[in-house]
C-alpha cells in the first residue's frame, strides 16, 4: 500500500474513532425519526446529505488542506519532499488519507441518503455530493500546496475552503435548484442534474491531476507547462458553450469561444503571478537555457504566468484579426473586436508593476505593494479624478477599453 495512504490511515481511522462516530450518527438519526413522525424519510435523507456536506466536504477539505501545512509547521515537510515518494503517490496519500476520517462518516451518510430519499433522482445528487467533496478536498490540497510554496506556515486551509465553497458550491448549487428546465451548453439542451453532476465530476478530476502537477514541482520533478494551456483552453471552451446559440453559425461560435479564452487566460493571469516565484533568480535561469537552446528545460524553468500571458496575447490578436460583428440582441459583441489590445496591455501593465516590486532589493512584499496601488489604478484615482470632472486625466488612468477601445 502507499506509504503516506497508510500512515494517515493509522493516524486518522483509530479504533475509538471508528466505534464512536457510528454511535454518535445512530442516536442522532433516532433523535430525528422520533422527532419527525411519518416525515422521517425525508427528515434524514435530508439531514444525511447535510451531514455529508459540512463532515465530509467541508470539514475533510481543511483536513485535505492542512496536510501539507501540518507537515510544513511540524518540519517534517522537508523529509517527505526527499522521501523516494512518487509525487502521484504522496498526492493520493494526502488527498484521500488525510480526510479519511471523514470518507468514514460520509459514507454512512451517502448511504442513508440514497436508501430514505424520495427524490427521483436522488443517485444523480449522491454522485454530485460526491464528487462535489472530491472537488473541494483538491482544492484545499492545492490551496495547502500554494501556501506552502509561499511559506504561509500560519495560514489555515479553512480559509482557502471558505473561497472554494462560495465560488464553486454555490452556482452549482445555484443552477440545481433553479427549476426543471435544461441547461443550453453549445447550443444543446441537456438535463440539468446530468449536466452539472459531469461538470462537477470532470472539474473534480481536473483539480485532482493540478494538485498532481503541483506536487510535481514540491518534489522537483520537472514538468512542462502544456497540462496548464490544456486546462485553459478546457475552461474557455466550457463557459463559451453558454454563451453558444444553436442558430449560431461557425463563425459566431468562434467568436464567442476567442472572446472566452481571452477572458479566462488574462484572468488567470493574476492568481498565477501573486502566488508563483518569480525573481531575479528565477528569471537568470530561464535566460541560461534559452541561450543554452536548451528549450524543453527552459519550459520547465519558466512559472506558468508568462505562459497564460502569452496565451491571451494569442487569444487578443486572434480576437481582432477574426471577430466578426453579431446583430440581433447580441450586438454587445461588436464592441469586443477592438477591445482585447487595451485590455491586454492593462493587464501586461500590471504585470510589470508586479515584476518592478518583485526585483527590488526586499522583495517579500512585492504581492501586497501591487494590489495596493492596483486598487489605486483601478477604483480609487479614477473615482477621484471623475468626481475633479478631470475626465481625460481619470482615462489616462483607466482607459475605456470597452467604450471607446480605439481611443483606449
Amino acid at each position: 500500500m502507499n506509504p503516506e495512504l497508510r500512515r494517515n490511515f493509522w493516524l486518522e481511522l483509530t479504533l475509538h474513532r471508528l466505534l464512536a462516530l457510528p454511535g454518535a450518527f445512530a442516536l442522532l438519526f433516532v433523535l430525528i425519526r422520533v422527532l419527525a413522525g411519518e416525515d422521517a424519510p425525508s427528515a434524514l435523507s435530508t439531514t444525511a446529505a447535510l451531514i455529508f456536506i459540512v463532515f465530509t466536504a467541508i470539514w475533510g477539505g481543511i483536513q485535505a488542506g492542512e496536510s501539507v501545512l501540518g507537515e510544513l509547521r511540524g518540519r517534517t515537510w522537508d523529509g517527505q519532499r526527499l522521501s523516494a515518494l512518487d509525487p502521484w503517490a504522496m498526492t493520493w496519500g494526502k488527498l484521500v488519507g488525510a480526510p479519511a476520517f471523514g470518507w468514514y462518516g460520509g459514507a454512512m451518510c451517502i448511504v442513508l441518503y440514497v436508501v430514505l430519499s424520495p427524490e427521483p433522482a436522488r443517485l444523480a445528487y449522491a454522485g454530485l455530493m460526491l464528487t462535489g467533496a472530491v472537488l473541494l478536498h483538491s482544492l484545499a490540497l492545492i490551496g495547502g500546496i500554494t501556501a506552502a510554496r509561499r511559506n504561509l506556515m500560519r495560514t489555515s486551509a479553512s480559509g482557502w475552503m471558505l473561497g472554494a465553497l462560495f465560488l464553486i458550491v454555490s452556482p452549482f448549487a445555484s443552477f440545481i435548484l433553479s427549476g426543471d428546465s435544461d441547461v443550453m451548453w453549445w447550443g444543446v439542451g441537456r438535463p440539468r442534474i446530468d449536466f452539472w453532476l459531469g461538470s462537477c465530476a470532470v472539474f473534480a478530476a481536473w483539480s485532482v491531476f493540478g494538485a498532481h502537477r503541483l506536487m510535481c514541482q514540491e518534489l522537483r520533478v520537472r514538468t512542462t507547462p502544456w497540462a496548464w494551456l490544456a486546462f485553459l483552453l478546457f475552461v474557455a471552451a466550457y463557459i463559451a458553450g453558454f454563451g453558444i446559440r444553436a442558430s449560431d453559425s461557425f463563425a459566431q461560435q468562434a467568436n464567442v469561444l476567442l472572446i472566452a479564452g481571452l477572458i479566462v487566460s488574462l484572468s488567470a493571469t493574476y492568481p498565477l503571478l501573486l502566488t508563483e516565484a518569480t525573481g531575479a533568480m528565477v528569471v537568470r535561469r530561464v535566460v541560461l537555457r534559452a541561450r543554452a537552446r536548451d528549450w524543453r528545460r527552459a519550459l520547465q524553468e519558466t512559472p506558468l504566468w508568462p505562459v497564460t500571458l502569452l496565451l491571451g496575447f494569442v487569444f487578443c490578436a486572434l480576437t481582432v484579426l477574426f471577430a466578426g460583428q453579431r446583430g440581433g440582441e447580441r450586438a454587445l459583441f461588436g464592441a469586443v473586436v477592438l477591445a482585447p489590445v487595451p485590455l491586454f496591455l492593462l493587464v501586461t501593465r500590471d504585470v510589470l508593476l508586479y515584476m518592478f516590486f518583485a526585483f527590488a532589493r526586499q522583495p517579500r512584499r512585492a504581492e501586497a505593494a501591487t494590489l495596493f496601488y492596483l486598487m489605486l489604478l483601478y477604483w480609487l484615482l479614477p473615482m477621484l479624478l471623475h468626481a475633479w470632472g478631470a475626465k481625460n486625466i481619470a482615462e489616462l488612468v483607466l482607459p475605456p477599453f470597452w467604450e471607446r477601445p480605439g481611443q483606449a
